[in-house]
């Protein structure tokens, strides 16, 4: 085989390789659900892994949707045996940000329509110094 074929075949082969191992993105977004909440209730809340794949803080300043009057980002605790919730002005994700029930979420008040079980609702995610993120959340019941 002569040169110029082996180089050609190297540079496929490069190529081949390289495009089955792209990078992860900056921000990796896993499990955004909604709560399925019943009739006639217009809140509900949202709940989503937000991992950082890189060396730097990422600041979620704030989330915003179309679908609902507003939307703002909460944590529930429990203070002197009651349960209350607490807004958070932002979150700093070192490595990894858990939105789940009975912790931080996503509080969503005024659903303009009753949420559909299985559909998908997008909320966008707003970060410091980053064009914001729109992710679809999945409506399903709570386990």
């Amino acid at each position: 085989m002569n040169s110029l074929k082996i180089l050609s075949l190297l540079a496929l082969l490069t190529l081949a390789i390289l495009s089955g191992c792209s990078p992860k993105p900056d921000i990796e977004i896993q499990d955004p659900w909604l709560r399925l909440m019943p009739e006639g209730v217009k809140s509900t809340a949202g709940f989503v892994t937000i991992k950082n794949n890189t060396n730097s803080p990422i600041v979620l300043e704030d989330v915003s949707l179309d679908w609902a009057r507003h939307a703002m980002l909460h944590e529930s605790k429990v203070v002197d045996g009651m349960a209350k919730m607490q807004h958070l002005d932002e979150l700093v994700i070192e490595d990894k940000l858990i939105f789940q029930p009975g912790a931080k979420h996503i509080m969503i008040m005024g659903v303009k329509e009753p949420l559909v079980d299985g559909e998908s609702y997008n909320i966008r995610l707003h970060f410091k110094d980053r064009e914001p993120l729109e992710v679809a959340f999945k409506v399903r019941q709570a386990n």
